[in-house]
């Protein structure tokens, strides 16, 4: 698996968190101190994160960074 895989899947992963946490993307990057637009490109596998960043989206979306790593992301 490539770098660009890789980025896709979390990002597919930080999305179904997200839409399961009830949360547009607006309301996450607030939290998470990131523009929507960021976001919206981290979600489309565009762009990559920090491990800072990582961590903050994982606090703010109620989840471990594992949870967003792991293939098999289950709603909490």
């Amino acid at each position: 698996m490539n770098d660009e895989d890789l980025k896709q899947q979390l990002g597919h992963r930080i999305k179904l968190r997200r839409v399961d946490c009830r949360l547009n993307q607006a309301e996450l990057a607030e939290r998470i101190h990131m523009k929507q637009g960021q976001l919206s490109r981290v979600e489309r596998g565009l762009l990559g994160l920090s491990v800072l960043q990582l961590v903050a989206i994982a606090r703010a979306l109620d989840c471990r960074v594992a949870d967003l790593l792991d293939e098999e992301c289950k709603a909490a």
